[in-house]
């Protein structure tokens, strides 16, 4: 095949799988998790599952060509219950590469990207959430080399189907806090671990709260070096924001897409209304304008290039979007009273959309973090005066709860 021929190639391929291959595969399938590892399954047999990973990773080792041509195609078509494999296949699998965990990514990756294996992300607790590095879970070692890990993770999204977990945990109290931080990938079935699922304003369960409880945890899961977890964090988070300003159709919390919109407006009579004929333009201005900057972002990942702060930029357009779309859709789908007939599945699915969207602004990092992180790295703005730079953590610890 010429160079100049596979772009079509690959284009007819994505098309047989989309409309031949996947309709069969997902049929009679129900549950949420059985339909994600039912797709996930088809993909992986169509040679579409991690196009821009290596191959000696699980992937297919492609690029951004391939990667927007799948997005085009596939719009509307990837069933949402996918989501549930974004942590494992967006996140872990390119940071455990970029970070040079190959044996790790060797190891899991396959599984992450093929649908056999679900993973969550242990980042956030009750203690830490925008203030990331300030968390408490220990992880202590044992005289065997192995860690014990003790704390609670709370805000993990699909924990309650995970087989594996992305873990941020202190592992040296006396460092200053960005310092005694480690990464590990554990066992979420491993003795010890509680996941408890949160239900949501929206009705979902997409959250849960998670304990340890001593759970053992081989020292060959450690990724990197003790000590090593913050930028290790941070390149996961920058992974995160390249999938939340892609905004493929299995991205959690996405936008109301404009095709949606117009439906919507449709639907309710309105798409007449210069008014909404005015906003419906706004909506796909600023989905375009996300969907090119993300365009460029992930091709710079997708060369070998660390995710940077640009990628603060595209999580603020995408929250910008997702928050107008949600207006929209609630003026013109739903009652001044925001109800609807028990039977309009379309008015109800504009609720979902309207209840889930407030989330964007705080998910992957909230937009103040966005707007500290392009000021600082973009702009080169002086950062915020921190009296806890220096400082050992367990003194932090102290301090905060002798003020309580």
């Amino acid at each position: 095949m010429t160079e100049r021929a596979w772009p079509a190639e690959f284009r007819s391929h994505v098309r047989e799988f989309i409309h031949t291959a996947l309709p069969p595969a997902l049929a009679g399938v129900t549950g949420f998790a059985e339909r994600a590892r039912a797709y996930r399954a088809a993909l992986h047999r169509a040679g579409l599952a991690g196009l821009g990973i290596p191959a000696e990773f699980g992937g297919q080792g492609l690029g951004e060509a391939e990667e927007r041509i799948f997005a085009e195609e596939s719009a509307g078509s990837v069933p949402g219950e996918d989501r549930v494999f974004q942590v494992g296949a967006r996140l872990v699998v390119p940071s455990l590469i970029g970070r040079g965990a190959h044996d790790l990514a060797r190891e899991f990756g396959p599984g992450l990207l093929s649908g056999e294996m679900i993973c969550c992300q242990l980042f956030s607790e009750p203690e830490a959430g925008s203030d990331l590095a300030g968390v408490r879970t220990r992880a202590a070692r044992t005289k065997d080399g192995d860690w014990l890990v003790t704390g609670q993770k709370v805000w993990t999204s699909y924990a309650q189907y995970a087989g594996l977990g992305l873990l941020l945990a202190r592992t040296d109290a006396e460092a200053p806090k960005h310092h005694g931080l480690s990464m590990f990938l554990v066992d979420m079935d491993a003795p010890g671990v509680e996941v408890r699922p949160l239900r949501q304003m929206s009705g979902d369960c997409e959250f849960n709260e998670v304990f340890f409880d001593e759970v053992r945890v081989p020292a060959d899961r450690l990724v990197g070096r003790p000590g090593e977890g913050w930028p290790a964090a941070v390149a996961v988070l920058g992974h995160e924001r390249v999938g939340v300003s892609r905004g493929d159709d299995s991205s959690p919390r996405r936008p109301i897409p404009y095709e949606r919109l117009l439906e919507l407006a449709r639907h309710g009579g309105r798409d007449s209304d210069p008014a909404v004929r005015e906003r419906l333009l706004d909506a796909f201005l600023g989905q375009r304008t996300a969907a090119l900057v993300s365009r460029r972002i992930a091709a710079r990942t997708l060369a070998g290039a660390e995710p940077g702060p640009e990628t603060s930029v595209g999580k603020l357009l995408r929250t910008a979007n997702g928050l107008h779309a949600a207006r929209l859709a609630s003026d013109v789908a739903l009652g001044a009273g925001a109800t609807w007939a028990g039977d309009d599945t379309l008015a109800a699915d504009a609720a979902f959309w309207v209840l889930d969207a407030p989330g964007m602004a705080m998910g992957g990092g909230t937009d103040e973090i966005q707007r500290n992180t392009i000021g600082e790295r973009v702009l080169g703005l002086p950062r915020e005066h921190s009296v806890e730079r220096g400082v050992p953590f367990r003194d932090l610890v102290r301090t905060r709860e002798g003020q309580q």
